[in-house]
């Protein structure tokens, strides 16, 4: 007897969902743009960005009032502009 990992209690949004989920069932295409430059680092990929001091202060002072890192204001950020250029993939 094979040991596969327990199922979540939510149910299938639909049949077609119900038969992806089984065990045996042919692995889909990737939803998400594989990365293809950088490092990857768990399911996130680190990347370099080079800023004046100024701004990278303001970044840090900004983060500081939020309470939250300058990794997680930065993609805060970045989300925020994304989204308002209306931009989907």
């Amino acid at each position: 007897m094979t040991i596969i990992k327990r199922p979540s209690n939510a149910p299938p949004k639909s049949v077609d969902d119900f038969i992806r989920g089984a065990p045996d069932a042919t692995p889909q295409a990737p939803t998400v743009t594989p990365i293809t430059k950088g490092v990857k680092q768990g399911n996130q990929a680190q990347n370099s960005l080079a800023m004046p001091p100024e701004l990278l202060a303001k970044v840090d002072a900004a983060a500081e009032r939020l309470s939250i890192s300058r990794a997680a204001f930065m993609k805060m950020a970045i989300t925020r502009a994304i989204d308002a250029e209306g931009t989907t993939r």
